[in-house]
């Protein structure tokens, strides 16, 4: 049985607060500042800041535009628990282990890296 999320337009969740977070640890990944990815979106500094302390919500369309800006694909910019639906099925784990391997593939940069990576899932 699978939770359903619920949200409120005026109100911060904790999945909001966590996408921040991700947001936060994805700009720092790539060295970028914060005044450089507010300036590249078109917003405040302030602006950006709330949406990454999880004060403000961050739109769709914002979070698409932060996901190219990062060059990370967008669902890397959602926490584990909103991706998986809070699923408590019998599949949760593996979901969760299908999560983490999409989540560690996606910080490798070597592209032999991630063929080997490739090759040895194929082969399972």
């Amino acid at each position: 049985m699978s939770t359903v999320l619920t949200a409120s337009p005026r109100k911060v969740s904790d999945a909001d607060r966590g996408i921040g977070q991700l947001v936060r640890q994805a700009r720092r990944r790539i060295g970028m500042t914060l005044d450089d990815l507010a300036k590249q979106l078109g917003l405040s500094y302030q602006q950006v800041h709330k949406y990454e302390n999880g004060t403000n919500r961050i739109s769709a369309g914002t979070l698409a535009a932060i996901a190219n800006i990062l060059t990370v694909p967008i669902d890397h910019l959602f926490p584990e628990e909103v991706l998986l639906g809070g699923s408590d099925s019998e599949d949760s784990e593996i979901d969760r282990m299908r999560a983490e391997v999409g989540r560690i593939a996606r910080t490798i940069d070597d592209p032999k890296k991630l063929e080997a990576i490739v090759t040895i899932l194929k082969t399972v």
